[in-house]
Formats: structure tokens, sequence, C-alpha cells
């Protein structure tokens, strides 16, 4: 009798440590592996550079600043600062499209919102017409684009530009003279941290060079410096993977 119940105890024993053992093991399972996002956004390699936005709303949240940074109810979005620099008197100004047959109004205005010119406009990018109203060097201007169709949410605020004037352009034209290509000409004007020509000259050079990634990468950092065109970076780090 004593040994069945020695031999009951022992058999309870070895039946609650098994169960522990279960238990535990049940506890340090690994977990299921995370699930990635669908579409993550590309690692960036290069640090923000100041200096292209000359507002005192940079680095704002992008619905606090200007046309730059809004695209509501289907409105434009301006792909460029609130305040930015310009060297060329025919600067070409960019915006986003929702196909390439929208018809927008350009209209270009002085710093203190009189209408200077306007054009009707096919597409997502307008080169200022050397017969038009002269920019003058120094000077202060707006720009904006109105939807033909106000449905599409009206035109965004505003954005301003400068035309770079005085010494700094005279020591500009200095290096763009000696800078030679596209590509090295956008470079310079990157370094200077002006706005409109660095993507328009990075914007010619890739046209001429579709085959050159490094041109592609540099545009990116360009864009990337803005809320309303990292989209845009995202698509040109992704095509040169």
């Amino acid at each position: 009798m004593k040994f069945f119940w020695k031999f009951s105890r022992s058999l309870i024993f070895i039946t609650l440590v098994a169960g522990s053992v279960g238990v535990l093991a049940a506890q340090v399972q690994t977990p299921p592996a995370q699930t990635p996002p669908a579409n993550p956004r590309p690692v960036r390699i290069h640090p923000k550079v100041a200096g292209f936005d000359l507002s005192p709303q940079a680095g704002k949240a992008p619905n606090q600043i200007g046309g730059a940074s809004r695209d509501i109810g289907g409105s434009p979005a301006l792909y460029a600062p609130a305040m930015a620099k310009a060297f060329s008197t025919q600067p070409t100004f960019y915006w986003s499209a929702g196909d390439a047959a929208q018809k927008v109004e350009f209209q270009l205005m002085s710093d203190k919102g009189a209408t200077i010119f306007e054009s009707s406009v096919t597409g997502s990018h307008f080169t200022y017409p050397a017969d038009a109203p002269s920019l003058a060097p120094g000077a202060t201007y707006r720009w904006t684009v109105r939807p033909e169709n106000d449905i599409m949410g009206g035109p965004p605020a505003p954005v301003d530009f400068v035309i770079v004037g005085g010494t700094e352009r005279v020591s500009l034209a200095g290096e763009l003279a000696a800078a030679g290509d596209a590509a090295a000409r956008a470079k310079v004007f990157f370094d200077h941290r002006v706005w409109y020509d660095a993507l328009s000259s990075y914007t010619d050079a890739i046209a001429a060079h579709p085959e050159r990634k490094d041109l592609r990468r540099a545009r990116a950092v360009l864009y990337d410096q803005l809320p309303a065109t990292q989209s845009l970076a995202d698509s040109e780090i992704a095509g040169t993977d």
C-alpha cells in the first residue's frame, strides 16, 4: 500500500512538472514576423540642406506655409519654397498636374499682388517667355496657377521668389561661366541655394542624359528639401535602384 501511495505521488509530480514545462515553452515561442509596410519610404542618405526656403515660415508643418505645400481638394501643389531665389530672368515654374492635358492659368504678380503677366498653360511647368514683361534682378515676385475648372479646388496660395541681384549675381555668373555643362551648372545653383535654376538645370540635364543615375540622385536630394516635392524624391530614388 505504501508503495502504491509513493508511486502515485511520483506520477502526479512528474505530470505537474511536464505541464509547467509545456506552459513555459509556449510562453517563450518566437513571436510571428511583422509584415513590412507595402511601400516603405526610401531611406534618406543625404541630410536636409538649409537655405532654399528664405521665408520666415521655413521648417513649419506643410499646412502652415504657402501654396508650395498645399494640395487640397485637387488644387495643384506648387513645386517651390514659400520664398526662393531664381537667377534666370526667364525662370521655369513647376507644379503638380493630374494629367498632361490639365489646363491652368499661370499668374505672375508683383510682391504686392498686382498682376504682371497671365497665360493659359497645358501641363505641369511653364518657362517665363522672353516677350513678357521683364523681371528685374533684385526684385521680388510671386506666382500661382489657377485650374481652368474651379471644381478642382481653386488656386493654391501664391509663393514668392526673388531674382538674384547685386554682387551675388556677379559672383554667381562667374562660377556659371566656368561650370561648363548643365549638370555642373545645376550643382552651382544647388550650392548657392537657387531653387528655380537648380531644378530646371537638373531637369534639362536628365532630359539630355537619361542614363545618368547620378543626375537623378542629385535632383532627388533637391526634391527632398520640400514637403511638397518629397514624393517626387521617393520616385526618383526608387528609379535609381
